[in-house]
């Protein structure tokens, strides 16, 4: 018997093993053949989102921002020092996983979890590998297997509160790309979200999410002929991402992290810091209360204490915008133009927590309250 079982072999699946695998009987469940694909990411992470075992997944730093308004318009943001970072999370997947084999976790790839149940003492997956199936006992078992997790109803019967849709173009555009982050906002775009390009040093990947019914292929094709018509696609991706406040992570045996958990940020639905920070947290909770369902409950509440009230005021905030019509938009993205706030978002502007911009914004810009008075105000 294991002492823990780790359902998906992704970023956060794979740094849970890293943490534990010197100290403990740990395996990795993963139903595609290595690590880190296929990829479903765009890849812009904070530089907190990187250390020692994954540095070398870095490929470009980031420093400028360029938000495209529903008419055309543009706002342009120029940071002294880096704001985030582009990562190729094939290799930062596969730098996790590989560290975690070298101290002694068991990976098990091309093998899928089709079922889990608890015993007296312990938790039983059952999963099917090269056609053949198999039972692997352990004492936890963490599901990191992103938003349709096997794991996941045995913690839970609540859905994500959205569970958006994105897809993403990789490849080259040969009438050039500069260094900056582009966003674009709009219903007619991205309904619900928004539109990307970011470039990774060669190359650039172009994507979108929406939360309407939609395509967001079809979406991602419209929006790539009308704004990179010469972009040569080396690669298609696709994804989902959920989005909400922090729901239920652990239940007896069972615990979540990463999609699985809905741990993504609802404004920018990036999640690797925060699978990265639970993780940790949840290593750390094993270390300190033993490998038992006590970890799991101090897991869940140390995971809300660092994060509820951030994820709590993202949430309030991704509603307004998801409420804004096109031209309230305008008009928001109109008012942050100003000279004075500008500054402050080239300042303290932080890709992991915008809303923490809040006290500082509403106070120079009180006109943002008539999106949301109410709202806004609690913010500060």
């Amino acid at each position: 018997m294991y002492d823990l079982t780790i359902i998906g072999g992704g970023p956060a699946g794979c740094r849970l093993a890293m943490l534990l695998a010197k100290d403990l009987d740990v395996i990795v469940i993963e139903e595609h053949e290595r690590a880190g694909i296929p990829l479903q990411c765009a890849g812009l992470v904070s530089p907190k989102t990187v250390d020692s075992a994954t540095k070398k997944s870095i490929l470009l730093e980031i420093k400028d921002f360029v938000l495209h308004t529903p008419a055309g318009n543009r706002l342009e943001l120029h940071s002294k020092g880096s704001k985030g970072v582009v990562i190729d999370r094939r290799k930062y997947d596969a730098a996790l996983a590989d560290k975690a084999a070298d101290l002694g976790a068991e990976f098990i790839y091309n093998a899928r979890a089709t079922g889990v149940k608890e015993r007296d003492g312990s938790v039983v997956v059952a999963c099917r590998s090269d056609r053949h199936m198999k039972e692997m006992e352990s004492s936890l078992m963490i599901g990191a297997d992103g938003p349709r997790s096997i794991v996941r109803s045995g913690v839970t019967k609540k859905d994500f509160e959205i569970l958006y849709r994105g897809a993403q173009f990789e490849g080259t555009d040969p009438s050039g790309s500069d260094g900056s982050v582009e966003m674009w906002i709009g219903n007619k775009t991205a309904p619900g979200f928004f539109a990307w390009k970011i470039p990774t040093g060669d190359a650039v990947r172009i994507g979108l999410c929406t939360k309407s019914d939609d395509s967001p292929i079809s979406l991602l094709k419209n929006f790539t002929r009308k704004h990179f018509p010469d972009i040569d696609i080396t690669g298609k991706q696709a994804g989902l991402i959920p989005v909400g406040p922090i729901g239920k992570l652990s239940k007896g045996r069972l615990a979540l992290m990463g999609d699985a958990g809905g741990q993504t940020k609802p404004i920018t639905g990036g999640g690797v810091f925060l699978g990265k920070r639970a993780s940790e947290i949840l290593a750390g909770s094993i270390d300190d209360a033993g490998v038992c369902p006590d970890a799991l409950s101090l897991y869940e509440r140390l995971y809300r204490d660092e994060f509820e009230s951030q994820i709590s005021r993202a949430w309030l905030v991704r509603k307004i915008i998801n409420r804004l019509s096109d031209r309230k938009l305008e008009k928001a993205v109109e008012i942050l133009s100003d000279e004075d706030i500008m500054r402050i978002l080239e300042r303290s502007g932080d890709i992991d927590d915008p809303t923490g911009l809040a006290s500082a914004l509403i106070p120079k810009a009180p006109r943002l309250l008539q999106f949301a008075p109410a709202v806004l105000r609690s913010l500060r």
